[in-house]
């Protein structure tokens, strides 16, 4: 009875029920073949087939691999070569597979730059295996469908286990006889909590397999538990890695991805000092453009291994040569076991000579030695500074470094050393000083001249020097030699203004942290007789926007607590630091100045960024500063001059 009396109301309920499931219907998007619909954590996860391979992007990257057993996916870039190859034998395999519900995708590496940084992408296609999210192989096979398909079904097979990694492990037992039996090994000290190497270790598991046909061995060491080893070899942080010859330990200096490891070990196998056979293949083996070392010898002999082990030291930054004929060593009037730095033909001048031979301990000079003998033998009075030599023989200061177009093609090398030459009449000057001079390409440091504000300037010449800290000439049409020996004159008697790159110096301080621009630190940090904590930030970094409701609140109360502390920042993007704190290399970055060694900052290593840790720091490096009055031995905290004023 009820319900007949009700009926329209229950009517018109169903009616507004199914209108508002209908609604929520229509949001959906239908499937339409092309465009798969997965339900996911914080709504719907969309995924685009192209030719039967899923696209993914950063927004859905990591839920798709996470929620699928296996998956292959393709890092690529549209204008590959090799990926438009591969296209079409993907797409067949994707399509054979996809039957199996084994899933192939792809990613624009072009586009999706923090995927590809993530899984250390150096080169496409670079094709990665997935499982529960975690990357455990590289494809290396063929780039064909069938080649692909078997693979798959090999990795999803459930009673499949990856192989032994060839890495050899290596502890205190067996550390030593691995090392010194290995005509050349990598060895990487890692930590096994450290989530760049755990990064790494496919990487590096992959780059082992690949170069077992080369018979290069890989090999690790957990750092934390042979500390003593890691300890030795002078490794500060990880993952690190060192090259090993019949026990010669040498820095490695290559990439750290699967490919990166390949090619550089195999380049690290050829020798570093070339064998040559004639006085033709001498001199044509010699740089037009750089410094040349030669060995000249008449066996196998101590000073040849320790010769050898120097080229090694040498790679990739001189041409080394050697030889065993006496005729070519006749040619040059070198006694055999001589070696020999040349300079090319262009840094020829009637003020230094064209070559050096290595004397000192000739019969048993080691690799140090000779390295250092060479570091010093091939910088020519003024010689072309590069980004490739410039850590070698150019890392002593004071350096003065003059900027133009420097080109020594054969046809723009009277032009180049037309303006070399007028700087050689001003080094010669200073010959017997501890100046280096150099000349470098203006395009080649372009970043460098920006840091020196010379880079957009309509002027050919432009001169800075370094020495510690950075000078600069305003300027050059041409290049006046009186003009720059006055610049190092002044330099010289310690008058120079150094330059800064700094932001405009704050015309209001606002909040209890002062704000530092390099333009303001000497007066805001260097001359207060005061304590100072400074920081050094990058305004993207979020460490430190973390770091800041911490920093603030302990400027607010060493305000009170210690009226003789400056609680300081500095944007170290924005601003050069003073060289007293050397190189930053994070962010944040805090350091202490006592108010009496302000040139011997203490760094902040706590680690952890809260109130109470900094104020701890603090407390542990604050100064003990004596008032006008306890300086006096006054009980009371009045001058006499005051209590004077007041008794009047």
């Amino acid at each position: 009875m009820l319900f007949r009396k009700n009926w329209p109301v229950f009517i018109l309920l169903s009616m507004l029920i199914c209108k508002s499931f209908a609604a929520e219907q229509a949001e959906f998007i239908p499937n339409d073949g092309d465009i798969q619909v997965v339900d996911g954590r914080g709504g719907n996860y969309k995924f685009i087939e192209e030719d039967e391979v899923i696209i993914l992007t950063r927004e859905n990257f990591h839920y798709f691999i996470m929620s699928r057993p296996t998956v292959l996916v393709e890092f690529y870039a549209p204008w590959c070569g090799h990926c438009k190859d591969l296209a079409p034998e993907y797409s067949k395999a994707a399509e054979t597979l996809k039957k199996e519900n084994i899933p192939l995708a792809k990613v624009d590496a072009t586009k999706e730059g923090e995927l590809a940084v993530e899984f250390m992408i150096s080169g496409y296609p670079s094709l990665i295996l997935f499982r529960d999210g975690k990357k455990i192989d590289q494809y290396q096979g063929e780039r064909n469908a069938f080649a692909i398909i078997d693979y798959m079904r090999e990795k999803t097979d459930p009673n499949w286990k990856p192989p032994l990694p060839p890495v050899i492990e290596l502890t205190s037992e067996n550390f030593e006889k691995t090392v010194t039996d290995s005509k050349l090994i990598l060895v990487q000290f890692y930590a096994p909590y450290c989530s760049h190497c755990k990064q790494m270790q496919p990487e590096y598991e992959a780059a082992a397999r690949s170069l077992l046909e080369y018979g290069i061995p890989l090999a690790k060491v957990d750092g934390t538990s042979e500390k003593a080893f890691a300890d030795s070899f002078q490794i500060t942080g990880y993952p690190q890695m060192r090259v090993f010859r019949k026990g010669r330990v040498f820095e490695y200096k290559g990439p750290r991805e699967h490919r990166g490891i390949v090619d550089h070990m195999k380049e690290l196998a050829r020798p570093a000092s070339k064998l040559v056979n004639s006085l033709g293949e001498l001199k044509s083996g010699m740089d037009r453009t750089e410094a040349t070392v030669v060995g000249f010898f008449s066996s196998r002999s101590a000073l040849y291994e320790e010769y050898m082990a120097a080229s090694e030291e040498l790679r990739g930054i001189l041409t080394c040569l050697h030889t065993f004929e006496k005729d070519v060593a006749s040619h040059y009037k070198v006694i055999p076991d001589s070696i020999i730095v040349y300079q090319p033909e262009i840094y020829h001048s009637e003020y230094e000579k064209s070559s050096h031979e290595f004397l000192q301990l000739k019969a048993s000079g080691n690799a140090k030695d000779i390295v250092n003998f060479v570091k010093e033998k091939s910088v020519p009075l003024v010689g072309q500074r590069t980004k490739r030599n410039e850590a070698f023989k150019y890392s002593t200061k004071p350096l003065i470094v003059v900027y133009y177009d420097v080109n020594f093609d054969h046809q723009y090398v009277k032009d180049t050393q037309f303006v070399r030459k007028k700087v050689l009449e001003v080094a010669k000057v200073f010959q017997n000083s501890n100046a280096k001079f150099a000349i470098s390409n203006e395009e080649e440091y372009l970043e460098e001249l920006r840091s020196l504000d010379l880079a957009d300037v309509n002027e050919d010449i432009k001169v800075a020097a370094f020495d510690g800290q950075k000078f600069r000439m305003e300027p050059m049409d041409e290049f006046d030699p009186q003009e720059v020996k006055e610049f190092i004159d002044l330099l010289s008697s310690g008058k120079g203004k150094p330059y800064y790159k700094s932001q405009p110096v704050p015309k209001v301080q606002e909040g209890p942290v002062l704000t530092v621009v390099a333009n303001s630190f000497a007066e805001e940090v260097l001359q207060p007789k005061k304590d100072v904590l400074i920081e050094f930030y990058a305004p993207w970094c979020g460490h430190c926007k973390a770091l800041e409701p911490e920093y603030k609140k302990l400027a607010k109360k060493m305000k009170k607590a210690n009226p003789n502390l400056i609680v300081a920042k500095m944007d170290a993007t924005a601003n050069d630091v003073h060289p007293i704190f050397g190189q930053i290399k994070g962010y944040p970055t805090i350091f202490f100045l006592p108010v009496a060694h302000k040139q011997e900052p203490v760094p902040y290593t706590g680690g952890d960024f809260t109130y109470k840790s900094l104020k701890t720091f603090v407390d542990q490096q604050s100064s003990v500063i004596l008032t006008d009055e306890e300086r006096m031995g006054l009980p009371s905290t009045e001058l006499p001059e005051k209590r004077e004023a007041d008794e009047l």
